[in-house]
């Protein structure tokens, strides 16, 4: 096989775009570190592909593939197994547990990780990385966001100066490619190719302002959207809130004709009890629109991504996270809200960002063209949106590693994995990261890195003077958690017996970072919080901060946030928990699956320390915490297919145990839990 033939039949095409011939030209085959910086839909998975399909057949080599987003990860996935997987090549994803080796993938030729997952790795000192020749790197540009910026910095920088691959970094369009490419020792393709052309506009006051000529248009932007749909156009609408996305659904929906399929059940009957906001869904569903945002479940959010691949789905309204990545192209995309709430106060949104956003129209296999469409309140906002996002320039990336929580955790773990041995050698690190490239290693970097050290000292994980990290310093770095949470675990396991409540154990799991952001306490119930505290201020498990301190705040919405996770443990419905506490099933999903790790956490701290009863006790927790019962449910849940509300079922009926299922009659039981789950199970 050859890598250039072998990927132009499997990818059914008879020329390569102008992007992927710059990247033939500038030695992607030939070992060459290379950055390519292009619109979306211009191909840049294809220049991937060469570099994989070159990897496995001419250098025997082991691939690594990053994401920022598991969606992402198991939608690449999906596409090299359809097309490369039958030539033999053997493709591995991992993108969940951070406390696994994963040892499975030992064996893959291409492996498809979130960068979260392989930093994971890395700190498991997994032997398999040493095998890997080549690394791909997508989205890179999300360098400069500051949640998953850092952790992409520090996988790159470990990889480039301890293995020396071939790095392939794929961009969206940015202004500062060369800093980029010079960081990674790279040539660099620029290019504002697209299959489909993109005419970008402004809606404003009854207009469509285009880049090159302005037409009349009737009506508001929901008559524009819905006469898209009539002439069978897709349309994607951006807007700045979750409740944004629903009412404009709502509105899109509202004279729509209905569709025919069973899409808008399947993702009304994701949960056994679904709640207000599942049917809402439903109902625009109908009517072949769809809201989308953070607070769906993954399960009703990949639904919909099918459903609007497929056409079932005319019009997504969505918040602006659906913009990272994800193919979804449309006709247009529409942007109504151009600025959004940060810091307190309203701004325009990053350059990068629209162009993102409006890079999603355009069906390359159905539009001849594409139209990105930004929203203008005003004449004067008009003018502004045109300077800035029309005629404006992308912003440069930069990088966001230099935050102190972000320094605090890549810190330990530099020490743990053994990859620097000296505050010289942990100081030359970051001068080799693209923070350090860009700005060189300051004075003020240097001190703030000096008293991370004396911190992760005092809290027991390093021993300064031997530069190495303690056996529990391992573990936290392992684990994946912020040094400073972890500490307060910790002295929680210290101070807790067998009589702690549970709700001090999930006050101290709040009052973590990895839980944020927390619930906010409103003013009519801080009385009741507060007085909550003084009764019980010998219980808690981490010290009360002072109520002048503005720590008692965070404090007292830790605790608001124990209460609802209480809430779940005590088998409250989604529905009661949405109407008590206004978290939709997405975000008591996040909310739940990062409890579930820091409980997971506590408990491998307590063995650590010797305290096995209490880690028993907070095992128990943990169970519960992930299936939303009280602790007498545990035996029944083990089963797969009971879940709890099946659980509460059989319970009552008096089935206490698992083996208990046996004393009753088959009618019975099929009437409580399904005929279907009941073979399974028998």
């Amino acid at each position: 096989m050859e890598p250039i033939e072998t990927v132009k039949k499997q990818s059914k095409i008879k020329e390569f775009n102008p992007v992927q011939k710059l990247a033939l030209d500038k030695g992607i085959l030939d070992n060459i570190n290379l950055v390519v910086a292009s619109p979306t839909a211009s191909g840049k998975t294809i220049v991937a592909e060469l570099a994989v399909i070159n990897n496995w057949i001419n250098r025997k080599g082991k691939t690594v593939y990053i994401v920022p987003l598991r969606a992402l990860a198991y939608e690449k996935y999906e596409e090299f197994k359809e097309k490369y997987s039958e030539l033999g090549l053997n493709i591995g994803i991992s993108t969940g547990d951070l406390d696994s080796t994963s040892d499975y993938l030992e064996k893959k030729d291409l492996i498809i990780l979130t960068s979260e997952k392989l930093d994971s790795l890395m700190r498991h000192r997994v032997e398999w990385l040493s095998q890997i020749s080549l690394v791909v790197a997508d989205e890179t540009h999300l360098l400069t966001e500051s949640l998953r910026g850092p952790t992409l910095e520090i996988v790159l920088t470990l990889l480039k100066e301890n293995l020396a691959p071939q790095i392939i970094a794929l961009s969206a369009t940015i202004s500062n490619v060369d800093e980029i490419a010079e960081w990674l020792n790279a040539n660099y393709v620029i290019s504002d190719y697209r299959p489909v052309p993109l005419n970008k506009g402004i809606f404003s006051s009854g207009k469509l302002i285009l880049e090159d000529k302005t037409e009349e248009v009737e009506g508001d932007i929901v008559s524009y959207i819905r006469n898209l749909v009539k002439k069978e156009k897709q349309v994607l609408v951006f807007l700045a809130s979750r409740r944004n996305t629903e009412s404009m659904a709502e509105k899109v929906a509202k004279e729509s004709s209905p569709i025919e399929n069973e899409l808008p059940k399947r993702v009304l009957n994701v949960l056994e009890n679904p709640t207000q906001q599942c049917k809402r869904e439903y109902e625009v569903l109908k009517k072949g629109v769809a809201f989308h945002h953070a607070g769906l479940l993954n399960k009703q959010r990949n639904l919909i991504e099918k459903g609007f691949r497929d056409g079932s789905i005319r019009v997504i309204c969505a918040t602006t996270t659906l913009a990272a990545g994800l193919d979804l192209p449309a006709y247009a995309v529409v942007i109504r809200d151009m600025k959004r709430y940060s810091g307190g106060y309203s701004q325009y949104l990053p350059n990068l960002e629209v162009e993102q956003m409006m890079g999603r129209a355009g069906r390359p296999k159905y539009d001849k063209t594409g139209l990105g469409v930004l929203m203008a309140k005003n004449h004067g906002e008009t003018e502004e949106l045109r300077r800035r996002y029309l005629y404006g320039e992308v912003e440069p990336i930069t990088s966001k590693l230099a935050i102190e929580p972000i320094l605090r955790i890549h810190t330990l773990s530099l020490i743990a994995s053994d990859f620097v041995h000296s505050l010289d050698k942990l100081i030359d690190f970051f001068e080799r990261t693209f923070f350090g490239h860009t700005f060189g290693t300051t004075h003020q970097l240097k001190e703030k890195v000096e008293d991370i050290l004396f911190q992760l000292e005092e809290f027991g994980f390093i021993d300064f003077n031997d530069f190495r990290a303690t056996r529990i310093g391992k573990r936290v770095s392992e684990l994946y958690l912020d040094p400073l949470s972890a500490h307060r675990i910790i002295q929680s396991t210290e101070k807790a017996s067998l009589k702690t409540e549970d709700i001090f154990w999930l006050q101290t799991i709040c009052y973590c970072s990895e839980i944020r952001p927390l619930l906010r306490v409103k003013n009519k119930e801080s009385m009741d919080y507060e007085d909550f505290v003084v009764k019980n201020e010998n219980k808690f498990l981490i010290e009360i901060p002072s109520s002048w301190d503005f720590e008692y705040n965070l404090f007292l919405d830790s605790l608001k946030t124990a209460f609802f996770l209480k809430d779940w443990i005590n088998e409250n419905t989604e529905e009661k928990m949405l109407e008590k506490y206004g978290l939709t099933p997405g975000e008591l999903y996040v909310k739940k699956t990062n409890s579930e790790w820091l409980l997971y956490a506590a408990q491998e701290f307590a063995k650590l320390k010797g305290h096995r009863k209490i880690s028993k006790e907070i095992r128990k927790l943990e169970l519960r915490m992930k299936h939303g019962v009280k602790e007498e449910l545990l035996d029944l849940i083990r089963v797969k297919g009971i879940g709890r509300i099946r659980a509460r079922r059989l319970y009552n009926f008096g089935v206490k145990k698992f083996v208990d299922i046996k004393k009753y009659d088959r009618v019975s039981l099929e009437r409580l839990i399904g005929k279907k789950t009941l073979d399974n199970i028998i």
